[in-house]
């Protein structure tokens, strides 16, 4: 008797949340974030009347609750912040996310996110709609590249300019090792200049081998930057921030790195930061990296019309395009506004003049894959073992892919 009052009473302070049009939704932010989500919100309770409650968390604690919260339904809100392509097909193969399709035909959607549709599309369902995306590329201390010439034009000079910072005593690429994701951006760069966007997509997807020609001649042009010297040395314990300091101290020239570097530059130091395209490599397309980030509605949300209204709301172009701005990012609505700062300008141009995108080796690859394949990437940073990598990288994918 009593666990049935205890149901009855979990029951109405359920049901009584929903009417009064509360929504609880899930975000993965930074501290420095926390602000610009708060505002976002507000604005829809003030138009709608639905309160929103947050469930905030950074990075790893945020993806660990993700799987809690969409497969074993605990404490699951009823909108959550994810990831495009196959972090989100991870989930809705499983059918734990609710479509929305009906919504997205009902608001006409395509007219302006036709063009990363196929990211939160799948089988003939649309089950997630996006909201941010940012692009990637070398940032660059200015007043030590420009002592060595300026950026460089394509990929040999890049390399020949590397060697002179290397001779000079300058570390030409900072990367985090303790991540371990950072790497994944250097294969992603390499493959995509060398091979192409269908390539790579369909490498990650398990359909070629990594004994292919054309993959070695990605890990051994990789190889070179590394037996060169070119890379920082390997700290474990240091992670992709922790490149910064010493760019500012103009002991490291580049780094291969997302938009969301710039929210960690102090101010006094801004002006002397630049932003460049990964170097075209003979006359290669230009094909780029640009992660979308996404919204989607868990199958076992409790409040779906609150949590529909929601959607429709994220999806408007003016509200895309003042969250972004304070974000850094950039709206994937086509009438979205970016922010007028230099390094979302630059974001803007490079997509504008890019062939198409990728969504970075984790997105693009299932989540089995991509936990085997990352660590190796990152172990390769150090030891340039091309026919190790290849042996491990093709053991993992034929493992994952049947």
């Amino acid at each position: 008797m009593l666990r049935f009052l205890c149901t009855v009473l979990i029951f109405l302070s359920v049901s009584e949340s929903v009417r009064a049009g509360e929504i609880q939704v899930g975000v993965l932010v930074g501290t420095s974030q926390r602000s610009t989500f708060d505002h976002t919100f507000k604005r829809f309770t003030k138009e709608t009347g639905i309160a929103v409650r947050t469930i905030p968390s950074q990075d790893t604690a945020y993806k660990a609750k993700v799987p809690i919260w969409l497969l074993d339904g605990h404490g699951t809100p009823d909108v959550i912040f994810w990831q495009a392509s196959q972090r989100l097909f991870a989930y809705t193969s499983k059918n734990a996310v609710h479509p929305i399709t009906s919504l997205w035909t009902e608001e006409k959607l395509d007219a302006n996110f036709s063009h990363v549709k196929s990211g939160v599309a799948q089988n003939g369902e649309v089950y997630a709609l996006p909201v941010s995306y940012y692009h990637w590329g070398l940032y660059y201390k200015k007043s030590v590249v420009e002592k060595f010439g300026g950026v460089p034009k394509d990929w040999a000079a890049f390399m020949e300019q590397c060697q002179r910072m290397k001779d000079a005593g300058i570390t030409p690429i900072g990367i985090g090792r303790k991540d371990k994701w950072p790497a994944a951006a250097w294969f992603d760069y390499l493959n995509l200049r060398l091979n192409g966007l269908s390539f790579h997509q369909e490498l990650l997807a398990g359909k070629i081998t990594f004994t292919d020609a054309r993959v070695q001649r990605v890990l051994v042009e990789w190889k070179k930057l590394i037996d060169a010297d070119f890379f920082s040395p390997n700290r474990a314990d240091e992670g992709w921030d922790d490149v910064l300091p010493y760019m500012y101290r103009d002991r490291v020239a580049y780094t291969l790195v997302g938009n969301f570097v710039t929210s960690k530059i102090p101010s006094t130091l801004y002006q002397d930061f630049g932003f460049t395209p990964f170097p075209s490599i003979g006359k290669s397309e230009r094909y780029e990296e640009a992660p979308l980030d996404v919204l989607l509605i868990p199958k076992k949300a409790k409040n779906i019309k609150g949590a529909e209204a929601f959607i429709r709301f994220m999806a408007r172009a003016d509200v895309q395009s003042s969250l972004n701005a304070d974000l850094g990012y950039l709206p994937p609505h086509r009438q979205g506004i970016a922010s007028p700062k230099a390094f979302t300008q630059a974001g803007v141009d490079l997509l504008r003049q890019s062939k198409g995108v990728s969504q970075y080796f984790d997105r693009d690859s299932p989540p089995e894959f991509e936990k085997l394949a990352i660590p190796l990437l990152a172990e390769f940073t150090v030891y340039a073992d091309v026919a190790g990598l290849t042996s491990r990288l093709e053991a993992a994918r034929k493992s994952v892919f049947p």
